[in-house]
């Protein structure tokens, strides 16, 4: 195992980490930080089943808090059709044109919610229009659907209907999970995930187990908006540096 494959433990440690502990962050780490090492194309059908799984972990522990109205009528139908269309535009776009893409909109999201953090954090705000709250989830969907992280624009989405914390953390736990269900079925259904990336997610999965665990055991004893911060100052001098 090299340098590279031991650095990109490290980040899917700090990916998983963030995604149990904040209930966000996720894949988009990993895959930010991964891509000075990595093509993106190449990480992701490792990546996903890990996800999945990280998921998974978090939809069981939180499902009650869940609002099955905002996930059915006003997230999962407009994200999931954005989902096909991104992956049907990732199949189009190759080589240094996703890498910049990449870094583009990393460092854009990064530096919004950055500001969105500074002003006041996620509990201010008034709530968004109908229409435009649809536009940000189809476009979070497309995204997810390339780059398997629409995160930000979900988040900004969802709390801009300010739910109460259990119930916005837990609802959106279910989104990435079937967001996530349907990117890995593509992939696998497309050969993206075979047994020669599968092997190397069994690789990943000590990182996967230990950023959960502990992304777990920190939840209540680090604030959330410091840690949420300094995430996003991470991922916005990254996007730079891809781009």
């Amino acid at each position: 195992m090299d340098m590279s494959f031991v650095l990109l433990c490290g980040f899917a440690f700090l990916s998983y980490f963030s995604a149990v502990f904040a209930g966000f962050g996720g894949v988009i780490i990993v895959l930010t930080l991964g891509a000075h090492l990595y093509p993106i194309k190449w990480m992701l059908p490792v990546l996903l089943p890990l996800t999945l799984i990280a998921n998974l972990y978090i939809f069981i522990r939180h499902h009650r808090y869940i609002d099955t109205r905002v996930l059915l009528k006003h997230i999962l139908p407009f994200m999931g059709t954005g989902l096909a269309i991104g992956f049907a535009l990732f199949n189009l776009l190759h080589g240094e044109l996703l890498r910049t893409l990449f870094g583009i909109l990393v460092t854009l999201l990064s530096i919004r919610e950055l500001i969105s953090l500074v002003a006041g954090g996620h509990q201010n705000g008034a709530v968004l229009p109908g229409w435009i709250s649809t536009v940000y989830i189809f476009v979070a969907g497309v995204i997810h659907g390339i780059y398997a992280s629409g995160g930000p624009l979900v988040v900004y989405a969802v709390n801009k209907m300010q739910l109460q914390k259990s119930v916005f953390r837990s609802t959106l736990s279910a989104v990435w999970l079937t967001m996530n269900i349907l990117l890995t079925a593509s992939y696998a259904v497309a050969g993206k995930i075979n047994l020669e990336s599968l092997k190397y997610s069994a690789y990943l999965l000590p990182s996967l187990i230990l950023g959960v665990l502990l992304g777990d055991f920190f939840h209540q004893r680090i604030p959330e908006r410091s840690f949420k911060i300094a995430a996003f100052v991470l991922l916005m001098l990254s996007g730079i540096l891809i781009i």
